[in-house]
Parts: structure tokens; sequence; C-alpha cells
């Protein structure tokens, strides 16, 4: 009897480590399921006509953080880190995601289509063309 009651003492005790990780497990693989596009996602390439403006910078990267936050997260050559928060809406549909973000004091809306884990942003500015490539890390 005693050996039975300390058996079933280690099974409860194991599920309780166990079963935890197996919650985790399986939030990870819903997530990936009904929201993959939250994530961060790098700039592979970013041109202001023809000029190559990444050179410019130790990195410009988007973080999707959650279903309704996003930041630009970027760093000028020998400057600090920016940070902008934004919101944006994802049609899962389309695959379209559509934020709206303030940067060096003008207002963007933009829309754009994420497909195997890459998006482009492209905006008239300056009266020269703004293409920025991301892709997931």
């Amino acid at each position: 009897m005693k050996r039975k009651l300390s058996l079933l003492f280690l099974l409860c005790l194991l599920s309780l480590f166990i079963l935890p990780s197996c919650d985790a497990r399986e939030a990870g693989s819903i997530k990936t399921l009904t929201r993959p596009y939250i994530a961060q996602y790098e700039c592979t390439e970013a041109r202001l006509g023809d000029e190559n403006i990444l050179e410019k910078f130790d990195y410009i990267n988007i973080n999707i953080k959650d279903k309704n936050n996003l930041e630009l997260i970027y760093k000028p050559l020998n400057g600090d880190k920016k940070v902008i928060e934004s919101t944006y809406t994802f049609d899962n549909n389309t695959h379209e995601l559509t934020a709206e973000i303030g940067i060096f004091g003008y207002t963007f809306k933009q829309s754009t289509k994420i497909e195997h884990g890459k998006f482009t942003v492209s905006k008239q500015f300056g009266g020269k063309e703004l293409i920025l490539k991301f892709k997931a890390k």
C-alpha cells in the first residue's frame, strides 16, 4: 500500500512538471498557426531613388509584438537606437498588414502583403521612391 501511494505521489509530482511544458509547447503551436506573422523583421534593402540608404544604418527592424502593436526599431551609424511604436491591423484572408507610423515629423499609412515571411514597403518621399524590404529573422 505504501509503495502504491509513493508511486501515485511520484506520478502526480511528475505531472506538475510535464503538463505545464506540454501546455507551453501547445500554446506556441497555436500562435504559429493563428498568427504566424508575429515576428521580428529585418530590413534587407533600403533605397531612396537610386541611393542605398541601408548603409547609413546599423539596422532597421520591425518587431510585430502582438495582435495590435508593432515597433519600428532603427539605429543610424554613429547614432542612438530609436524605437517608434505603432498599431496595426492584419487581414488573415489577404495577408495584408496595415500600419500608420509617425517618423521624421511625417505620418505614413501603409499597407503591404506578407508572403513567406517577407514584405516590401514603398512610398513616394521627397519626389523619390522609398523602398524598404523586410524578411523575418
